[in-house]
């Protein structure tokens, strides 16, 4: 049964493995059973140890409470810097719910929904989803390749309905057919390969489960006038906070593909020199967008949003925090609503559902 609140008898959990999570794991290179070697156990509760492979005899170790099952944080090295500078930034608070907002945009589902059932975070970050799950009364499990899941150990490991481990989303050392609910937002698209990454995590999805994806647009406007027309400022309001007047809505419609064009070879040539770039220059650089908001709201200045990217967050940190999340990962891919509703299909899921959020997906796991 899935406890949502505290409880005293998982008090120490914020730094151990909780026992459960053995029974969702394999190994990732031959998908066999684990054994697990407790090194050093408080009661019993396991702080360090390791899993290890009883066909393969490969061996993951149990570090800071967190089972690893890579051996660092390879092409997420960005993230790791990321979120050990901004480890809650996103969460949400009294006075604002951005995150329970774009959960519910990207995905289709009401946290409230999530209650009881066993739910994964595909690519956790520092937690803000998982911290909406696991609130509502989710049993959540969180994988992230980069160290991002140490920050979110520490932000969410004191709820008894929550697991960590460090992975790769292309090998998930996790049983297929398992999860209630599974998403992937925002995290995906800065893989090797999405398409890839997805189907993994639709493995784990047992029928009738739910999963949900959202990644990067390859033609916002385009998209955005083909599949919500009697939505566009909705929808542009959302993410780039931008809105079309009513007078020049078909001009707008007719310029998408060009418009679209021109803010994906400027990314491009602005993303070659800025992931090459070390870490903590391009941290400083991103904070021009702190300043540079109040310029881009003038619509004298509209068109430089189209060739200098920035978040248009009105929080000063958060701003600083995704356009540093913009030009820095290694892997950026763009894809369309058709693509990525193929990759549903591909997946055997059903019910498949094109939300007001470029490019979120929704669909069901086909029953058996």
């Amino acid at each position: 049964m899935v406890r949502a609140g505290p409880d005293p008898d998982f008090a120490s959990w914020g730094n151990i493995v909780k026992p459960r999570l053995a029974e969702f794991l394999i190994c990732p290179e031959c998908r066999g059973p684990l054994r697990l070697d407790v090194r050093k156990q408080e009661h019993e509760e396991i702080v360090e140890g390791e899993f290890e492979c009883r066909q393969c005899s490969l061996g993951y170790p149990i570090r800071g409470g967190i089972p690893r099952f890579v051996p660092g944080d390879a092409y997420a090295a960005s993230f790791s810097f990321e979120w050990k500078r901004w480890r809650r930034t996103q969460f949400d608070t009294a006075t604002r719910q951005t995150s329970e907002t774009t959960f519910l945009a990207s995905t289709g589902i009401r946290a409230a929904d999530l209650r009881g059932k066993l739910v994964l975070d595909a690519g956790c970050g520092a937690g803000r989803y998982m911290d909406l799950a696991a609130q509502a009364g989710a049993e959540v499990l969180g994988v992230d390749l980069s160290l991002a899941i140490e920050v979110a150990k520490e932000n969410l490991g004191h709820y008894p309905n929550t697991h960590f481990i460090q992975a790769d989303l292309l090998a998930l050392p996790l049983r297929p057919g398992i999860f209630d609910v599974a998403y992937s937002l925002g995290v995906l698209h800065h893989t090797p390969s999405t398409r890839y990454g997805f189907s993994q995590v639709a493995q784990r999805v047992k029928p009738g489960g739910e999963v949900a994806l959202w990644v990067y647009p390859r033609r916002r406007l385009t998209e955005t006038f083909r599949y919500f027309p009697g939505q566009v400022n909705e929808v542009l309001a959302h993410d780039v906070r931008f809105r079309v007047p009513p007078r020049g809505m078909g001009l707008m419609r007719r310029l998408a593909p060009l418009l679209d064009g021109i803010m994906e070879t400027s990314s491009r040539v602005e993303r070659f020199f800025t992931t090459r770039l070390p870490a903590r220059w391009l941290y400083a650089l991103c904070h021009v967008a702190i300043p540079l908001y109040y310029l881009y709201r003038i619509p004298l200045f509209y068109p430089l949003r189209l060739v200098t990217k920035i978040a248009m967050d009105p929080d000063p940190e958060w701003r600083a925090l995704d356009t540093f999340d913009w030009y820095s990962t290694k892997y950026q891919w763009k894809h369309t609503y058709e693509e990525v509703r193929a990759w549903f299909a591909e997946s055997r899921l059903e019910d498949i559902a094109l939300l007001p959020c470029p490019v979120a997906v929704r669909g069901r796991k086909a029953a058996a």
